[in-house]
């Protein structure tokens, strides 16, 4: 029970601790002259990416799953998911998940093509797109190293987190973050489709729903991080 206490509990602070360390050096690297005479531009510009509130649904999701191997319940949950769709959906399998999973991305350059006003400009889309998959990337390799040495991971042969769920819950944060300004509504389509993915996995019977949540978790979470990071270097090229 200790080592999967211990595993458990590095799972959780590794997927969550990266941001929150960076976030706290950088508000002690504020000189307080500055950090008392502007609140609300440093808010505008560096803060709002990583801001408490931005953590409270994908902080669950990992969360959640991290909490696997301790609540015997999540996993009982997991299995009876698993169970009902093997019944009901014996036959069913789909390859349009690995399509789909581009979708929100994708629509970001169309709003380019379209010259729709976005946050960021074509150049920049593909840097945070780029950088956003390296950081997703990053993390959920070593989700996966974690997680495959604890037993209640792998008894359904599946993998924690889910990788198509995390790509495109990255791909519809950005497209969030794009148009949440000047289009709010439309800026949420692409959790449209990122939600049909994850469906879709578990239907496919490649995914519990533990992973399709860490998965979520995860994407929008590093896609976040991408954000704040790439303010903090074009601010100080400035």
């Amino acid at each position: 029970m200790l080592h999967k206490t211990f595993y458990a509990l590095s799972l959780s602070l590794f997927i969550l601790s990266s941001p929150c360390r960076v976030k706290a050096q950088d508000t002690t690297s504020i000189p307080p002259a500055i950090y008392t005479s502007n609140p609300v531009n440093i808010n505008d510009h560096n803060y709002h990416y990583l801001k408490p509130t931005a953590f409270i649904i994908p902080g669950s999701f990992l969360v959640y799953g991290g909490l696997k191997p301790l609540i015997k319940g999540i996993s009982t949950l997991d299995r009876r998911i698993m169970y009902n769709v093997q019944q009901r959906y014996p036959n069913f399998h789909t390859n349009a998940a690995d399509y789909i999973i581009w979708i929100p991305s994708a629509s970001v350059y169309a709003m380019d093509a379209l010259q729709v006003k976005t946050e960021h400009n074509f150049k920049e889309h593909l840097i945070i797109d780029a950088g956003s998959i390296l950081v997703t990337g990053a993390f959920g390799y070593g989700m996966r190293i974690i997680s495959r040495n604890i037993k209640v991971y792998n008894e359904e042969g599946t993998k924690f987190p889910s990788g198509h769920t995390a790509n495109v819950f990255r791909g519809a944060e950005i497209l969030h973050q794009e148009l949440k300004k000047d289009h709010p509504v439309v800026s949420y389509s692409g959790y449209v489709a990122a939600v049909g993915v994850g469906l879709l996995r578990i239907y496919d019977k490649d995914h519990l729903l533990t992973e399709v949540l860490a998965g979520a978790g995860l994407g929008i979470l590093s896609t976040k991080l991408t954000y704040w990071l790439f303010s903090k270097v074009k601010e100080r090229k400035k």
